[in-house]
């Protein structure tokens, strides 16, 4: 379907970002939707927490972004529609030296009822932290493991996260905040973080960039039933027979499209084709075994 024939051809559709991220939204809207970004104005969305933790983020981060989507509703006059997003990095729990984040990206259409929500998880991400005391030779290492300066830092005392340092622009900014937080620390630490504000950071623009285009192309779909866009994978149902006794595995079976503003749902075999699961995956096997 041309950009110019979708239900949001020419509307505009509410951020709510502080940070920037209508560089990594609005163009997929607009190409593939015709849809235009529109930034709500004075909102506050570090009021819901921010990285660098000094404003705790209490709500799950879909609960989060529905937040923000509302900012952008009661901000904005004549929109039915309100876009958010919303991310969680740091380490792997089982791989801590590999950190990794999740982005999530909610759309609402108050009209029509539509609800979409959009995740990309990824292992493309500066996120690191490290502790220093004051004089450590190797912060400007560190700082070139984070690619400073294009990507944004901040500086925390350990024993104060209530005042984090922003906003650094050389190293020898860094290497200066360092000292000093390390020094009214009560254990004499500071610690030296990625700044994953996505204006900050191009890395976690492109992520969001990525998903933008996820959600958008999510959107181009139509609901077969009512036309309302958004239609596409909503569930998975396990279930795949065995290869040996036919009984269901914990394996998913067929996926589930459905669309939010009707309930309209179509389901549909597993994209790789298989139809059966390996014999080791079934409990039955197992125990005749």
């Amino acid at each position: 379907m041309p950009a110019s024939a979708h239900p949001y051809a020419g509307q505009r559709i509410g951020l709510a970002t502080i940070h920037g991220k209508d560089r990594a939204a609005a163009p997929p809207f607009r190409r593939l939707l015709g849809a235009q970004i529109v930034v709500a104005p004075e909102v506050d969305t570090d009021s819901l927490g921010t990285f660098s933790g000094e404003i705790e983020r209490n709500a799950p981060l879909v609960e989060t972004c529905l937040l923000k989507a509302e900012m952008a509703f009661q901000t904005l006059d004549g929109i039915d529609c309100a876009l958010a997003s919303e991310g969680s990095y740091g380490p792997i729990d089982r791989v801590p030296l590999n950190p990794s984040g999740v982005e999530i990206m909610v759309f609402l259409d108050r009209r029509r009822g539509v609800r979409v929500v959009e995740t990309l998880g990824t292992h493309r991400t500066t996120w690191r932290l490290w502790r220093f005391k004051a004089g450590d030779p190797a912060v400007p290492k560190a700082l070139k493991a984070l690619r400073f300066p294009t990507h944004g830092v901040f500086v925390i005392a350990s024993s104060d996260s209530n005042h984090p340092v922003k906003d650094l622009a050389s190293v020898d900014a860094v290497v200066t905040a360092i000292d000093r937080e390390a020094r009214r620390s009560d254990d004499g630490e500071a610690l030296l973080i990625a700044d994953m504000r996505a204006h900050k950071n191009p890395t976690r623009m492109q992520v969001l960039r990525a998903l933008s285009w996820k959600l958008a192309r999510r959107l181009q779909c139509l609901c077969p039933k009512c036309r309302a866009p958004g239609f596409g994978p909503v569930e998975s149902r396990r279930g795949l027979p065995c290869e040996g006794c036919g009984a269901p595995t914990h394996w998913i079976h067929f996926e589930v499209d459905g669309c939010s503003s009707c309930g309209h749902a179509v389901a549909r075999p597993r994209k790789d084709g298989k139809r059966t699961a390996p014999r080791l995956s079934c409990v039955a096997c197992r125990d005749r075994a």
